[in-house]
């Protein structure tokens, strides 16, 4: 009650206002475009095509997010049953987290029951509890045995997290001495590997005069980096594996589907296997126009360091989903 006097002021629908302001594009963009941004992201929400119990993996994602001292201090903060502060303020505080930590959480248990989510998913509906969590930590009250362990735990868990963030971010950027670097270079240096495909497009455009399209075999990586860092002479035409019957993100709805043609078809992958087969295709071949073999492209910088591979493979046409 003693919040409700706000709705009478004008300060919420301002607020309210500039929100839907600055959203605005996006729905103005979505209207124009048969809702595509907005049901792309909610079917995402509804996970895979097969129904799967995975509410274990909420809790595990619960626990990588947050780490275990975290969890236990967010549960507490949602359910603070050894709490004996009884006054306005704490009742408040209380109903606030509940409201926006405990609901959307719940609605990600519902939805685990069935589907299997993403471990980040749940992060905004932390933020919510942040400030709980803070306050659990300095507090020195009369607590419960676990509550003393708990903020007894947030110290050494902060000091290895430090020093795991560090040793993480300094492996992404730099690497470390004798420690493999391989499977992660592959997400990278993409400035480097567009670069090199412009290359292979060039000479295939010189050698047939004719105009190659770029075919991405990947969900996300390829064909979206290859769009990006493209910047250096004529663009290229670039598609992606949903040509091949797999899913293609974006291209879906961009590229719904591609006929066939006699242009050369330039395959794209960050492994040799994604030239070969998609998960609905054993054979990818089979819709190409004399395939060639799969080569392997090192990326290096201008002084010789190699940075990562990427692999290409060349036909001289595509005929379609059902040849």
């Amino acid at each position: 009650p003693a919040s409700r006097r706000w709705l009478r002021r004008p300060q919420p629908y301002l607020a309210a206002a500039l929100a839907l302001l600055m959203f605005s594009p996006v729905i103005i963009w979505n209207m124009d475009n048969n809702w595509a941004s907005i049901m792309f992201q909610s079917n995402r929400v509804k996970g895979g095509s097969e129904d799967q119990f995975a509410a274990h993996l909420l809790f595990l994602h619960l626990m990588v997010l947050l780490t275990p001292v975290g969890l236990l201090a967010a549960i507490m903060a949602v359910w603070p049953r050894t709490e004996r502060d009884s006054s306005t303020y704490a009742r408040r505080r209380r109903l606030f987290v509940r409201v926006f930590a405990g609901v959307p959480l719940a609605v990600f248990f519902v939805l685990s029951i069935s589907e299997s989510q993403r471990f980040h998913w749940t992060g905004p509906a932390w933020l919510a509890l942040l400030p709980t969590m803070a306050w659990l930590m300095g507090q020195a009250g009369d607590f419960s045995t676990l509550a003393r362990r708990v903020r007894a735990a947030w110290k050494p868990t902060i000091a290895v997290c430090i020093f795991l963030y560090a040793f993480v971010l300094h492996y992404v950027v730099l690497g470390i001495p004798g420690i493999p670097y391989k499977f992660l270079s592959e997400h990278y240096f993409w400035r480097e590997a567009t670069g090199e495909i412009e290359q292979v497009v060039a000479e295939v455009r010189q050698r047939t005069g004719q105009e190659p399209i770029v075919v991405g075999m990947s969900k996300w990586s390829v064909a979206a980096s290859l769009s990006f860092y493209n910047r250096s002479g004529k663009p290229m035409e670039i598609r992606s594996r949903n040509m091949f019957g797999d899913s293609g993100a974006m291209y879906d709805f961009w590229y719904p589907s591609e006929p066939p043609t006699s242009l050369p078809i330039i395959l794209v992958g960050m492994r040799d296997h994604e030239l070969e087969r998609t998960r609905r295709i054993p054979d990818i071949g089979r819709m190409l126009v004399q395939p060639g073999p799969i080569q392997e492209q090192r990326v290096a910088t201008p002084d010789g360091k190699p940075l990562r591979r990427i692999y290409y493979r060349i036909a001289q046409g595509y005929l379609g989903k059902n040849p």
